[in-house]
């Protein structure tokens, strides 16, 4: 397997990245090990270590959906990774119980790291 950094310049030892993949848990695209974050993204798994993520939130957007017995809206759960005040990577997650798990576990493995999502932008994205 091949391990593709998120922030360019990261030097960690591709043993060291498969054993922590190998020990971590994984929760839908993601697996969330003791000192790296892996997001397994088409046939890349990009890695970034928890000291180099500014920020690492959960977003949440309703999408209005047409479906066979009239219209609402689907809520669609999303992981931002954030460095350096931009955007790294939005994740889909495979739902609300798995978000919410994924969430608990990054802030116990990391306990510094900032996981309060920004003040709404507007109605049609709500972070949460």
């Amino acid at each position: 397997m091949r391990f593709t950094p998120l922030v360019s310049g990261t030097e960690i030892e591709h043993n060291a990245l498969m054993n922590s993949f190998r020990d971590g848990h994984t929760i839908g695209p993601v697996t969330v090990s003791d000192g790296v974050l892996f997001i397994k993204k088409g046939l890349r798994t990009y890695f970034i270590a928890y000291d180099q993520a500014q920020k690492i939130f959960r977003r949440v957007r309703r999408l209005h959906a047409n479906i066979c017995c009239g219209d609402g809206d689907i809520e669609v759960e999303y992981l931002v990774i954030l460095s350096d005040d931009r955007e790294l990577m939005e994740i889909t997650l495979p739902g609300k119980k798995a978000a919410r798990q994924l969430m608990d576990e990054i802030k116990a493995i990391a306990p510094s790291l900032d996981t309060m999502a920004p003040a709404r932008q507007n109605d049609s994205e709500a972070d949460v």
